[in-house]
């Protein structure tokens, strides 16, 4: 029994443990990633006159952690927003992504509707990001 738990323990602190730079990928409740900028240009498109809200993000950045489940909230309370999360150390192309639509901090939201971008909000501030849902929904 006591090398079952010591087994036990140690697979579990394994899992914790660092293995070098993995960026994780989020897709989670009614948030969808989206990892390069093709992606992104088809989503606007789609979305037409529904808003759509898109969390910049890294894996490093602990604000953008704590916003998070905050987001994902807000993502099932507004049924009618689409939600997207980018992560822009998950690849080169989401790196670009977020060059071309200017994030030079995380987390940023930006609020999308007929094709345009209609908002920013940056830094964690859930009150701003709920605001600006009401204000387009």
């Amino acid at each position: 029994m006591r090398s079952f738990v010591v087994a036990a323990l140690l697979g579990v602190c394994g899992a914790f443990a660092p293995t070098g730079h993995v960026a994780r990928k989020t897709v989670v409740g009614a948030m969808k990633e989206l990892g390069s900028e093709r992606a992104f240009d088809d989503a606007v498109k789609k979305a037409k006159d529904k808003l759509m809200i898109v969390d910049f993000a890294t894996t490093w950045c602990g604000p953008c952690k704590v916003m998070e489940p905050k987001v994902l909230a807000l993502s099932d309370e507004y049924t009618d927003a689409i939600f997207y999360k980018v992560t822009g150390d998950a690849s080169a192309d989401a790196s670009s992504l977020m060059k071309r639509e200017g994030v030079r901090a995380v987390p940023s939201f930006h609020f999308w509707k007929n094709g345009e971008r209609v908002e920013v909000v940056n830094g964690a501030n859930i009150d701003a990001v709920t605001l600006g849902i009401q204000k387009y929904m």
